[in-house]
Order: C-alpha cells, then sequence, then structure tokens
C-alpha cells in the first residue's frame, strides 16, 4: 500500500511539476552572481527528486520520510538551495517563502 502511495505521489508530481515549473520559476539577478530563484513548489519537487542529496537531503521515498518525521522542514531545504546557489540568502529571512515552503512539505506529508 505505501509502495502504491509513493508510485501514485511520484506520478502526480511528475505530471503536474512541468506547467508549474514554467509557470513559477521566475530568473533574478543579484550584484555579485546569478541565481535562480524557485519557487517554493519546485523547490520541494527538486527535494524530491534528489536534487539535493549531495547536501544530506534524501530523494523519493526517504525524502517523504524525513518530512514525515519532521528531521526536515522549511528552513532546512531553504538551507541547502541556497548552498546550491538557488536561492538568494535573503530568503532565509523571508517568512512568506518559508512558510509556502513548509505547505508544500505538509501537502506532501499529507498524501
Amino acid at each position: 500500500m505505501k509502495c502504491l502511495l509513493i508510485a501514485s505521489l511520484s506520478t502526480l508530481v511528475l505530471a503536474v511539476a512541468p506547467a508549474y515549473s514554467e509557470a513559477m520559476t521566475a530568473a533574478k539577478s543579484n550584484t555579485n552572481q546569478n541565481i535562480v530563484e524557485v519557487s517554493p513548489f519546485n523547490l520541494v519537487y527538486h527535494g524530491y527528486q534528489g536534487y539535493f542529496s549531495d547536501l544530506g537531503i534524501p530523494s523519493n521515498g526517504a525524502f517523504l520520510t524525513v518530512i514525515h518525521s519532521g528531521k526536515i522542514q522549511a528552513r532546512d531545504l531553504v538551507k541547502v538551495a541556497i548552498d546550491k546557489g538557488r536561492l538568494s540568502p535573503d530568503t532565509i529571512n523571508d517568512q512568506g517563502y518559508l512558510n509556502a515552503v513548509q505547505a508544500q512539505l505538509n501537502n506532501l506529508d499529507r498524501n
């Protein structure tokens, strides 16, 4: 049953992500470097897909497990995205962005 849930979730994420990705990703440039800002949805999607695995964020089923157990929170995901150059360092202080990431994590945990 759990495998079916994970497979269904993976299929849903893969089906929805391309359309969401184009609609939600905005490019911003910083004076010192070019940083491509990602939407909260894409940040969580990248985490699930293993984009941050080299920084200690597991992927796929393990990603869902650490979300469910509370070991990964929005702030953790934002920190690794900043380290990876996907978000501006100022994002860590953007409570609206952190709340949106947490909402995406909560939606993933609910399924």
